[in-house]
């Protein structure tokens, strides 16, 4: 339940979150115990039984949830990629790696409006269920030992190893911290020390400690929920911690009797089918709902609906019902069924790509136009991340095309972050209109220039190669990020940025080459595009007095550069398509959208820039013939 409410739209409790490193920790508890209560028998039957069991308690609940979801998807979804191909990995249990490579890409859609998000805490506990059993039969079984030291001894190496993993990878890896088994494995591990505890730690002196601990620690646990998100990490750990001791505790206790009054029983009961049907309903119902109907009562109502029939019709039946003779039978069909529905899915997301493509294009113009002339995908060959996307040979080959011959235009060489990326309509446009010169590479998350020291190496390349071509009369146009996407959106700090663009002007002055840079954009309200509606546009439209404070704040720093570079000209993005006169900002037009996200043009947004940019570059001079 403290998940569910961390993910509705009010955010009840800002680290409900916890509550599934919590249910990792009984996880851990439940399975070890469900392991080691087994005769003892040769790993090959040890691991099928496991694993047989596993299946039968997860697949067909995960099968339904995925197959009915995915179909709403198909149907509503304008960009269900994603979530299909999270929803496949999920019936297989990698929806975390899956998760974790798409995090990866800057360029992934937003994993709120992923239906299978969620699925990220199945992959890893179903990862961890393929090395338990071999970690137990050797440290346990293949020993014949009759007490459980040497696997408790393993574990708490394993654990430490891990937790040690998850506090590294926390600071500068948070996605992998997040979705990866081996940072995770501590979790489960809390729980499966608890069950391995020795008989010393069983004692009934032990006990009444525990008895005398556990109202403290439930009321602990309670208010880890409550911790703001910026702590997760130690409250991550503290959580864990707080939930093996429950666990450990044994007797009767004030914490006991509120953790099995029966409607909390009952809601345990039925937390697995509550986990699995809550996301979808919730990253959904922006884009299938009705602004009036997007409430937490109804995605609450929902998902109680959605649960109790899951469970008592699904869940609870399969569970206990004979599929097979055989265990390595019920492992047969179980994957054989989601190898089944994976193909149809497959299937139906493809003939849904060929069949929707163009009906989506008509409201959801494509974020990038193919590059020209090659034809090339834009964000596989003129983007740039230090990751999958390196500076290749050919990259100021592909990402340049040259003035049209005999019109007398200069290069326009664009650089920045991912707010350089977006113009690339507008950019394509005036080489169409005008025959300027187009240069474009983005590199997100990296603004230029760079103050010393902070270099990022693809840029500093590209820079490198470009700065040799520069011509008399050409347009160096810079772009970044100015304003925090946060809910409270407030300016960057520019300054040290401002000082590394007058030193480039002058640089640039010397060669006869003019700057131009790009103003803020307005920051809209909502998530991700598909959860507005053009029959609905006041429901992602923006108040432009909530956001002209800080824009004219950056802007104000801005143009104090033209008083003293006379080479700059500052182009006021926002003024251009959010006028002084009007009320609101819309991110559609009406009839088509011009955004791909919250501050990002699509192709469409960023071609209507095109006029009013060359009314600056004539007003202020800069647009001059190449010489």
């Amino acid at each position: 339940m403290a998940v569910i409410a961390s993910h509705l739209p009010e955010k009840f409790l800002p680290s409900g979150f916890l509550g599934v490193d919590i249910f990792f920790a009984i996880s851990g508890f439940v399975v070890t115990a469900s392991l080691l209560r087994q005769r003892r028998t040769q790993l090959l039957h040890l691991y099928l039984g496991f694993l047989a069991r596993r299946i039968k308690r997860l697949m067909p609940a995960l099968t339904l949830c995925v197959a009915v979801t995915s179909v709403v998807v198909l149907a509503t979804d304008p960009f269900p990629r994603h979530s299909i191909q999270t929803g496949l990995a999920a019936l297989f249990g990698f929806g975390n790696i899956v998760l974790f490579f798409f995090e990866l890409d800057y360029f992934s859609p937003s994993s709120i409006f992923n239906a299978f998000t969620h699925t990220w805490s199945l992959g890893v506990e179903e990862q961890f269920y393929v090395v338990f059993p071999m970690f137990a039969w050797l440290f346990y079984y293949k020993l014949h030992s009759t007490s459980f030291q040497m696997l408790s001894r393993a574990m708490i190496v394993g654990g430490l190893v891990s937790v040690t993993l998850f506090a590294w990878l926390y600071s500068d890896h948070r996605a992998a911290a997040f979705f990866l088994m081996p940072a995770r494995i501590w979790e489960l591990g809390v729980g499966a020390l608890v069950f391995l505890r020795p008989s010393h730690l069983r004692s009934a002196r032990v006990q009444g400690v525990l008895r005398r601990l556990s109202p403290f620690a439930l009321v602990g646990l309670l208010a880890c929920f409550l911790v703001p998100e910026q702590h997760a990490m130690p409250a991550t750990i503290v959580a864990v911690a707080l939930t093996g001791l429950l666990l450990a505790n044994e007797g009767d206790s004030l914490a006991t009797r509120v953790m099995t009054l029966r409607p909390i029983v009952y809601v345990g009961r039925i937390s697995y089918s509550l986990y699995l049907w809550h996301w979808p309903i919730i990253a959904l119902g922006p884009i299938v709902l009705a602004t009036t109907w997007r409430s937490s009562a109804v995605y609450v109502v929902a998902t109680a609906i959605a649960a109790v029939i899951s469970f008592h019709l699904v869940e609870k039946r399969l569970r206990f019902r004979t599929w097979t003779n055989r265990r390595a039978g019920d492992i047969a069909l179980g994957l054989a069924g989601n190898l089944v529905v994976a193909v149809v899915l497959l299937l139906s997301m493809i003939r849904t790509d060929a069949v929707s493509e163009s009906s989506t294009a008509a409201i959801h113009p494509p974020p990038y136009l193919p590059v020209i002339p090659s034809g090339k995908s834009h964000v596989l060959t003129c983007a740039l991340d230090g990751g999958s996307r390196v500076f290749k040979p050919d990259t100021i080959e592909n990402c340049t095309v040259a003035p049209k011959p005999g019109s007398g235009m200069p290069t326009i060489w664009t650089m920045g972050d991912s707010h350089s990326g977006h113009l690339q309509g507008m950019l394509y446009e005036l080489h169409d209109r005008l025959g300027v010169g187009v240069h474009l590479v983005e590199t997100p998350g990296w603004s230029f220039p760079f103050p010393a020291g902070k270099e990022f190496a693809p840029r500093k390349q590209v820079f490198s190669a470009i700065s040799e071509q520069f011509k008399p009369g050409d347009i160096v146009l810079l772009a970044r990020i100015y304003l925090t996407r946060s809910e409270q959106i407030e300016p960057l700090e520019l300054r040290p940025w401002l000082y590394n663009v007058s030193r480039l002007a002058e640089d640039l002055a010397e060669r006869g080459v003019n700057l131009v840079i790009t103003g803020p954009p307005p920051i809209f309200p909502y998530d991700d595009i598909r959860e507005c509606s053009l029959d609905e546009r006041e429901s992602c439209r923006l108040k432009r007095n909530t956001i002209a404070p800080q824009i004219h704040h950056v802007m104000e720093q801005l143009t104090s550069l033209e008083s003293s570079n006379k080479n700059i000209a500052v182009f006021n993005i926002f003024d251009s398509v959010c006028p002084a006169g009007k009320e609101y900002c819309y991110p559609d037009n009406g009839s088509r959208f011009l955004y791909r996200d919250k501050d990002h043009f699509n192709s469409l947004g960023s071609r209507l820039l095109a006029e009013p940019f060359v009314d600056l570059l004539r007003s202020s001079g800069t647009l001059t013939p190449a010489k």
